[in-house]
C-alpha cells in the first residue's frame, strides 16, 4: 500500500512534467500543474495514514462487549453444571463482617466521596452503616453496584457456606446489568498467583488462557505522538490497562499461608483505588493476615460474611 502511494507520487509530478513539454506550456504553468499533482499524492498519502491510524486503533467498548458475552456463556454453562439453580436456586445470605475486619464505614464513604469525578455510584442509595449491606441470593448485584461506597469487598465464610455460588451470581449480575463501558467482571482464582508476580501479568496470562481471542496483538499507534513502548502487547494487556476487567478473585486462603500477607499488600499496591475489586477467602486466613505483626488493617477493603 505504502509503495503504490509513493509510486502515485512520482508518476504525477513526471507525468505533469512530460505534459508541459508536449503541450508546450509555459514555466508558471508548468510550476502549477506539478503542484496539482502533488495535492493529489498529497491526498492519496493523507488517505493512507488515515487508514494506517484506524487500523492501528483499538474498540476496547466492542472487545469488552464480546468478553462480557463469553463470560456470560461460561458461567451460565458452569452455574448449570454446578446446579447452582437445580432443583431450585441454592440459598446464600450475608451479612456484615465484625468491624475489627473492615475499614469503619463513614471513612469508606468519606474516601469514595473525595475521588476525582466522584464516587461511582449514588450516595443517596448507601445505607447509613455496614450492616445495611445484610441481603440473600439475587440481591448481591445490587448491593455491590449500588450500596458499597468504593465497590470494593472481602467476601467471607467458613468452606461449604456458599462463597464461589455468591461470586457466581454477582459475576452473572453484573454481565447481565453491564453498560457499554463498564468494565466486565472476570472470575480469577488465585490458587495458580504467585504474589511475588506482579498481578496485572497473571490476569493478562489467565484472560489469554480462558478467552485464546484476547491473545490478538495490539497494532503498533502511527503518528508523531505514538509510544509503542507503553502500547501492550495484546487485547488482554490493553483490557486490563484500560480498567475493563472487574476481578472477582476467588480462593485467598489457597495461597501459602506465608504469602498471604504478601499477597495482600501486593493487591492494594496493583490495583488504583478507583478499580472495583471482590476478594474471597475464608474468614480465618484472612483474619489471620489483619492480625499478623507490623499489618495495617486501613489498608484492606471492607470485609463482610
Amino acid at each position: 500500500m505504502g509503495v503504490r502511494y509513493v509510486l502515485m507520487l512520482v508518476l504525477g509530478v513526471a507525468g505533469a512534467l512530460v505534459l508541459a513539454q508536449q503541450f508546450h506550456l509555459g514555466t508558471a504553468a508548468t510550476a502549477v500543474t506539478v503542484l496539482l499533482s502533488l495535492a493529489s499524492a498529497y491526498i492519496a498519502w493523507e488517505a493512507y495514514r488515515a487508514d494506517r491510524a484506524e487500523a492501528a486503533t483499538v474498540d476496547l467498548d466492542a472487545v469488552a462487549g464480546q468478553l462480557a458475552a463469553a463470560v456470560r456463556n461460561q458461567w451460565d454453562h458452569e452455574a448449570a453444571v454446578r446446579r447452582v439453580n437445580d432443583p431450585y436456586p441454592l440459598p446464600v445470605a450475608w451479612e456484615a463482617a465484625d468491624d475489627h475486619l473492615a475499614e469503619p464505614w463513614h471513612l469508606l464513604a468519606d474516601i469514595a466521596r473525595a475521588w476525582p469525578g466522584g464516587p461511582p455510584c449514588d450516595p443517596a442509595r448507601w445505607p447509613q452503616h455496614a450492616a445495611g449491606l445484610a441481603g440473600r441470593d439475587a440481591e448481591i448485584g445490587e448491593v455491590f453496584s449500588d450500596k458499597v461506597p468504593t465497590r470494593r469487598l472481602v467476601v467471607l465464610g467458613e468452606p461449604g457456606a456458599g462463597k464461589s455460588v455468591l461470586l457466581i451470581r454477582l459475576l452473572q449480575d453484573l454481565v447481565v446489568r453491564r453498560a457499554n463501558h463498564d468494565p466486565v467482571p472476570v472470575l480469577f482464582s488465585l490458587a495458580s498467583w504467585n504474589p511475588r508476580q506482579p498481578l496485572r501479568s497473571w490476569m493478562a496470562a489467565q484472560l489469554r488462557r480462558t478467552h485464546p481471542g484476547l491473545r490478538a496483538p495490539v497494532p503498533a499507534p502511527v503518528g508523531p505522538s505514538a509510544t509503542p513502548a507503553n502500547t501492550p502487547a495484546d487485547l488482554a494487556g490493553a483490557l486490563l490497562d484500560a480498567g475493563r476487567i472487574l476481578p472477582l478473585l476467588d480462593g485467598f486462603d489457597e495461597l501459602p499461608p506465608a504469602l498471604h500477607a504478601v499477597a495482600l499488600d501486593a493487591l492494594n499496591r496493583a490495583l488504583p483505588a478507583r478499580q472495583p475489586l471482590v476478594l474471597a477467602s475464608r474468614a480465618a486466613s484472612y483474619r489471620a493476615v489483619l492480625t499478623h505483626p507490623g499489618w495495617s488493617a486501613s489498608t484492606a477493603p471492607p470485609s463482610y460474611s
